[in-house]
C-alpha cells in the first residue's frame, strides 16, 4: 500500500484535502476558508496514514538490517566454520584455556572422546558441530552409558569430561545455546575400599615374583607409594647411602608439589642395591615405567593375574568370574552375571604398609606423612618428629621374603616416638578430653 501526504484543492471559498492510495483518489473537505488553517485541517487528516508510512518504513528498515545481519554471520560462518564433533580432540589439545593434565590423564580423556565419537557418528551422523549436540542427545548418551553397565566412577569421569570439552571450545564451537551436558547428574558412588593383605598372602606373592615384579611389590609394600609413584620411581629420587627415597607424589604433585620423604627398609635395600643403574640410569623400574606410562590398566592386570596365581582372591565372592570344571575336566572361566568388586589389588600393599606400621605403635602423625596424606594436623606433627621416628617406623616392618623379623628400635629413636606420641596428644587436647589425656601423658612419663 503506497500512501501520500496530499494537497489542497480550492472550490469556491472552502478548500478540499486530496490525497491517493493504492492508485485511488480521495477527497474531503476541510471546512476553512483561509489556506493556512486548511494546511492545519490537511495535516490532521493525513496524519493516520503517515504513521502507517513510518511503522512500514520501520518494519522494512527493521527487516533489511536483519537480513544484514544474517548475510554476515553467514559469510563469517563460510570464512570461519563452527567446530565440528570430529575435529574437536586436536583443538583441545591446542586451546590455552584448558587444564594442564599429565600424559596418562589425556590419554584417558582420548579414549573417552573416541568412545563419544564413535556413538554420535553411529546414532546422530547428521551431528556434525559441537554446537548442533542437544541437551536431549547428551542425555541419550548417557542412557547409553548407563546401559553398557559403565561403573558410576566410569559414568561420571566420562561426562564429567565431555562438559570440560564443550566448556573449553565454547568459543571455536560459537556455542549459541548452554552446555548440553550441564544437567546430566552425576551417579552416586559406592566406595568398594581394598582390604590389606595377610603376611601369608604377602609372603607367597613376594616370593613367587621375580625381576622387577618382584621390587615393584617391595617397593609398595615396604614404602606404602601408590602404584604410579612405584613403578616410576627415578634413581634421583632414590638415595641408597643416606637410605631415604624423597618423591613427590603424583597424585598432589599438581595441587601442591610436596614432596615426602621415605626411609628404605632394610629389606627393600638389599633389593635395591641388586639393580644395575647403568643400563638404566633413570627409571629404577624402566619395563614397568613403560608399561604403566603406556596403559596403567596393563599394570594393574599384570598384578591382578600374579596375585590370583599365588592364591590370593582378588575379588569379593560372587562377583566377576569365577573358575569351573567343565563336563570335559578343564577348567573355565564363568561369570556370575554380576560385576567385578576388586577387594585386592596394588592399592593393598598401602593399607598394609599404613596397618604394620600401626601394629609396631608408629605414631600416626608419622605413618600420616609417610604416605603423604594431606591433613594438615598430621603433617604438621612429623614437622618436628624429623627423619628419625619415620626411619623407626618403617625398621620396623617385618622381612617378608623369610620369616617375620623385627629390627630393634635404637634407644634415641625410642625417644622421638614418645616426644612424638606426646606431641600429638598435647595438640589434641580440648577442654572435654582433658582427663583423659592426662591419664595418656602420665603413662608416657613411666616408659
Amino acid at each position: 500500500m503506497k500512501t501520500r501526504k496530499g494537497y489542497l484543492v480550492r472550490r469556491g471559498k472552502t478548500f478540499y484535502a486530496v490525497w491517493q492510495v493504492a492508485g485511488r483518489k480521495f477527497m474531503k473537505t476541510t471546512r476553512q476558508s483561509d489556506r493556512k488553517d486548511a494546511v492545519k485541517e490537511l495535516a490532521r487528516i493525513m496524519q493516520p496514514f503517515l504513521v502507517a508510512d513510518e511503522v512500514r518504513t520501520l518494519e522494512t528498515v527493521k527487516a533489511r538490517i536483519e537480513g544484514a545481519k544474517a548475510d554476515l554471520v553467514k559469510m563469517d560462518e563460510e570464512k570461519n566454520p563452527p567446530l565440528t564433533i570430529g575435529s574437536a580432540w586436536s583443538a583441545y589439545l591446542n586451546a590455552p584455556g584448558r587444564p594442564d593434565s599429565g600424559p596418562a590423564t589425556l590419554r584417558q580423556y582420548e579414549a573417552e572422546f573416541n568412545r563419544f565419537l564413535k556413538w554420535i557418528e553411529a546414532e546422530h551422523a547428521d551431528v556434525q558441530t559441537m554446537r548442533a549436540l542437544t541437551p536431549e542427545i547428551a542425555g541419550a548418551y548417557a542412557q547409553h552409558l548407563t546401559g553398557s553397565k559403565a561403573t558410576p566412577s566410569t559414568f561420571n569421569q566420562h561426562i564429567g569430561f565431555l562438559r570440560l570439552l564443550w566448556r573449553v571450545l565454547e568459543k571455536p564451537a560459537r556455542m549459541d545455546a548452554p552446555n548440553p551436558w550441564t544437567d546430566i547428574k552425576r551417579k552416586r558412588l559406592v566406595t568398594q575400599g581394598r582390604r590389606e593383605l595377610t603376611i601369608e598372602e604377602l609372603r607367597r606373592a613376594c616370593l613367587a615374583a621375580t625381576g622387577e615384579l618382584r621390587t615393584l611389590l617391595a617397593l609398595g609394600l615396604y614404602t606404602g607409594m601408590r602404584m604410579g609413584d612405584c613403578a616410576t620411581l627415578r634413581w634421583g629420587e632414590t638415595d641408597l647411602v643416606r637410605g631415604m627415597i624423597r618423591r613427590v607424589p603424583m597424585k598432589t604433585a599438581r595441587r601442591s608439589g610436596k614432596p615426602v620423604m621415605i626411609p628404605i627398609h632394610a629389606t627393600l635395600q638389599a633389593i635395591l642395591v641388586e639393580i644395575p643403574k647403568d643400563k638404566h640410569p633413570e627409571y629404577v623400574l624402566p619395563e614397568m615405567a613403560t608399561v604403566y606410562l603406556k596403559a596403567r590398566s596393563e599394570l594393574k592386570d599384570i598384578i591382578q593375574a600374579h596375585f590370583a596365581a599365588c592364591g590370593v582372591t582378588t575379588h569379593r565372592p560372587g562377583t566377576g568370574f569365577v573358575m569351573e570344571k567343565g563336563v570335559d575336566g578343564k577348567d573355565r572361566k564363568v561369570s556370575t552375571g554380576k560385576r567385578a568388586v576388586v577387594e585386592v589389588g596394588f592399592h593393598s600393599l598401602r593399607h598394609t604398609f599404613v596397618s604394620l606400621c600401626r601394629a609396631a605403635n608408629a605414631p600416626l602423625s608419622v605413618v600420616e606423612s609417610i604416605v603423604g596424606h594431606s591433613n594438615p594436623a598430621m603433617t604438621r606433627h612429623y614437622t618436628h618428629t624429623s627423619e628419625a621416628a619415620a626411619g623407626v617406623a618403617v625398621a620396623a616392618l617385618p622381612d617378608i621374603t623369610g620369616q617375620a623379623t623385627v629390627t630393634p628400635v635404637l634407644p634415641a629413636a625410642d625417644e622421638m616416638i614418645a616426644k612424638a606420641k606426646v606431641r600429638e596428644l598435647v595438640e589434641t587436647l580440648t577442654h572435654a578430653n582433658l582427663k583423659e589425656r592426662r591419664t595418656q601423658l602420665l603413662s608416657l612419663l613411666t616408659l
